[in-house]
Order: C-alpha cells, then sequence, then structure tokens
C-alpha cells in the first residue's frame, strides 16, 4: 500500500507518527498492522484491501485478495466470478430446509447444509472483493458504504446500539 501511494517508508513513517523502523517491521511481517494504521488508511486513502489483510492478520482467516494463476483481479472477472457464484448458491441454498427440531435431520439434509454454508461463505468472499474493487475504482467510501450499511439495520430493527 505505501509503495502504491508513492511513499517512502520515512515519509509514511512521519505522516502516521511512528518510526521507519516499526513501519518496516510492519511491511516485513514482524509486527502486525495496528487497528488505529489501518483506519488511518481507510479514512485517508480509502484502501479497503489493507483492511481485509489486517483482519486475516488479527483472527487468522477471512477474505484474502485472489493471487493464483487463474485469478483476474480486474472489475470484470470479479463481477462474473459473483454472478456465477451468487446463482450456484442461491440454487443450493433454497434446496436446504432447515428444522425446528435439529435431532430430526438426516446426514442427507446435513450435507446438504453444509454444502450450502460452503457456498455462502463463498458469497460473503466474492462479494467482498468485488465490493472493495468497486470502492477504490469508483472512489467509493468503503467506510460509508459499512456506516450507511448499518444504519439501515438499525433501522430495521435488525440491530441495536451504536454503528
Amino acid at each position: 500500500m505505501r509503495k502504491r501511494i508513492n511513499k517512502t517508508q520515512q515519509q509514511l513513517a512521519i505522516d502516521m507518527f511512528q518510526s521507519r523502523e516499526y513501519i518496516s517491521k510492519q511491511e516485513g511481517g514482524e509486527r502486525k498492522i495496528p487497528p488505529v494504521s489501518t483506519k488511518y488508511f481507510l479514512e485517508k486513502y480509502n484502501n479497503p484491501r489493507l483492511a481485509l489483510e489486517a483482519v486475516n492478520e488479527y483472527i487468522g482467516w477471512g477474505i484474502t485478495y485472489l493471487d493464483g494463476q487463474n485469478a483476474k483481479n480486474d472489475r470484470f472477472f470479479l463481477q462474473l466470478i459473483l454472478l456465477q457464484e451468487l446463482e450456484r448458491a442461491l440454487e443450493t441454498v433454497s434446496k436446504v430446509k432447515l428444522k425446528e427440531d435439529l435431532a430430526s435431520t438426516n446426514s442427507m439434509e446435513k450435507q446438504d447444509i453444509y454444502k450450502s454454508t460452503k457456498e455462502v461463505a463463498k458469497i460473503v468472499h466474492f462479494s467482498t472483493l468485488y465490493l472493495s474493487m468497486v470502492c477504490e475504482t469508483y472512489d467509493i467510501s468503503w467506510l460509508k458504504i459499512w456506516k450507511d450499511h448499518h444504519n439501515d439495520l438499525k433501522s430495521k430493527g435488525y440491530v441495536a446500539g451504536k454503528s
């Protein structure tokens, strides 16, 4: 990210009130990127990629960027793959019949439920990558999108508390 915004480690260190050595250790994986740095990059540079990488770093799982030989991290590829995965997930999830009585769920039903959870995980992954790409490409605030989303959830009575 630092290179993307054309800053040296020293320039970034001054910007963030940190030492150049600390920035170097963060980049080298010796130190975790603190949440305050993540928030700084989101607010100043609208960079959801860093936020997703920080989540992954802190909790050990999460959204990873596509870097394999078959990945094309452009907006057309992400849109196409998201649409394909949405169709597959909709088909798979619609076949699942959740029950009140969990003990009566047979092994075939449990397999269908498991399969649907895997499809939903793909949707979460690809839709987050798509959202990240769109926010960066079209200069849409990642933070504002999520604040608006949380406000929508509150207005519908799905969540309580501050957003």
